[in-house]
């Protein structure tokens, strides 16, 4: 059975290794990255043209049904000023014709503006739309490549799942524990490989890559030796030695 170091050494490797395939997976190739973040600018701004327009459509609507009000309220009143019999009420009726004047105009203004708005949103869609078409036809082109590719992506998440499950079953429970524990907390890199430094003159030095602290010598020696279990005095991460 291998010594536990170089278990859990294999382990990280196949966790991280299983851990991009995954995100590839689920997530877009590199391949068409750029070309899928463009597609989906130009998606969010065909979508943001369409709520203008559909917004411009409903305050038209909203403005017709208001002028057809006004408008029914303008003649209901020139109805009336036929009927009224004195000057006081006659002032009035006029009073309240021009007041629903003004709404009549108002509300025409705003129909005009809202049409106004959405012809200049289904223009733009229209441009848009144009452009977009040779866009979308490369993107699903190139979607249809990448779904081909998948069932592979596939295929080495569940090696890789494997591997994975056999190497935390080769360790024992207390190594597995310690190795998970440093896992989480230094995001995925739960090792320090030792790397040896040596300045004209002066003896050979020993530290951790991960953080450059130190490691005595005693350490160097029992890892390398004997393949035991150290962690780094500063980071706390797994120390390990590569031979190189």
């Amino acid at each position: 059975m291998p010594e536990p170091l170089d278990s859990i050494i294999a382990l990280q490797t196949a966790q991280q290794n299983l851990a991009q395939a995954e995100a590839r997976l689920e997530g877009i190739p590199e391949w068409m990255r750029e070309l899928h973040e463009e597609h989906q600018r130009r998606t969010q701004d065909i979508a943001a043209i369409e709520a203008a327009r559909d917004e411009a459509e409903r305050d038209r609507r909203t403005a017709e049904s208001e002028l057809a009000e006004a408008q029914e309220k303008a003649k209901q009143y020139q109805q009336q000023l036929s009927r009224v019999s004195t000057q006081r009420e006659y002032g009035a009726m006029l009073k309240e014709i021009d007041t629903v004047k003004e709404r009549i105009n108002a509300c025409e203004q705003k129909t005009l503006d809202a049409l106004e708005r959405s012809e200049e949103s289904q223009k733009r869609l229209q441009e848009l739309g144009e452009e977009f078409r040779d866009l979308d036809r490369r993107y699903q082109a190139e979607l249809a490549k990448w779904e081909q590719e998948k069932p592979a992506v596939a295929r080495t998440v569940e090696q890789l799942t494997a591997q994975v499950q056999e190497l935390r079953q080769q360790l024992p429970r207390s190594s597995l524990s310690l190795f998970d524990r440093i896992y989480q907390r230094h995001g995925g890199q739960a090792l320090g490989r030792i790397v040896q430094t040596k300045a004209m003159g002066t003896n050979a030095t020993w530290h951790c890559e991960a953080c450059s602290y130190n490691v005595r010598p005693q350490i160097v020696i029992e890892i390398r030796n004997d393949g035991s279990l150290n962690l780094c005095d500063s980071c706390k991460r797994i120390l390990y030695w590569d031979g190189e």
